[in-house]
């Protein structure tokens, strides 16, 4: 079982996105895949249906108020389960203040689950304790990253962090792919960009990119992934060809 973080500090790179669709093109690629909605907004949670509701979240699975089996969702997705989240992980960090060892919290909490081939963790848009959380439980990490000068910007301090966590938590962490996304097909700039990424990350970087897309706001209007929304867009067939990649690099 492969656990990957979607992680970037920066907000609007389509973390979330990313997540569940590679999560239901990996289902759609045969794998059996867990969803985990690790940010306070819930934006991954609002993103896709459930088959039924749970009154408990990752939230409780943290703070060892509910087991593992009390907060795994079915979607309306064959083999795309689902851990949600809601405002209450807000106040993860503060609850957890006099804790010990409190960066293993999910790492603890994951430890019982064996049925599935990947668990894809959606970060929160900070480098804070839920996220050194999810990349202390991970066995790799996914980079989204958008064409842009300040998309780079925060990408050094994640970085510094990763190195961090490596050294005191999680020796066998890897950088599974940097992905470029919003790309816009109309410019040039995402080009450039990608030579100069592919400089600094040479087969770090993932060979697909993913293209902004109408498709894509209306899926998620939709709680669908594009894997039952529109299977002929653009964006479909590129995070299809996404988790080739992921599955590749195994």
């Amino acid at each position: 079982m492969e656990i990957i973080s979607i992680v970037n500090q920066k907000g609007g790179v389509a973390k979330t996105t990313t997540t569940l669709n590679l999560g239901s093109c990996l289902v759609q690629l045969g794998k059996k895949v867990l969803l985990l909605d690790l940010d306070s907004q819930a934006n991954l949670t609002k993103s896709i249906e459930v088959k039924e509701e749970k009154k408990k979240n990752i939230h409780h699975l943290l703070i060892k108020e509910a087991a593992i089996d009390e907060v795994i969702c079915n979607t309306n997705i064959n083999n795309l389960d689902i851990i949600c989240s809601d405002m209450g992980l807000s106040n993860f960090e503060g609850e957890l203040a006099e804790v010990i060892d409190k960066e293993l919290m999910l790492k603890q909490s994951l430890a019982k689950i064996s049925e599935y081939d990947y668990i894809l963790i959606d970060c929160s848009p900070s480098l804070n304790l839920l996220t050194i959380n999810a990349l202390v439980a991970s066995t790799s990490l996914l980079i989204p990253l958008e064409p842009s000068v300040f998309g780079l910007e925060g990408l050094a301090q994640l970085i510094n962090v990763l190195k961090l966590v490596i050294k005191k938590f999680n020796s066998k962490l890897k950088v599974k792919g940097v992905l470029l996304t919003r790309v816009d097909s109309r410019s040039t700039i995402p080009q450039m960009f990608r030579n100069q990424l592919k400089d600094i990350f040479d087969k770090k970087l993932f060979e697909t990119m993913i293209h902004q897309s109408v498709s894509v706001v209306k899926s998620q209007m939709n709680r669908e992934p594009l894997s039952t929304y529109d299977k002929l867009s653009r964006s479909y067939k590129e995070y299809l060809q996404l988790a080739e990649e992921v599955i590749k690099r195994g």
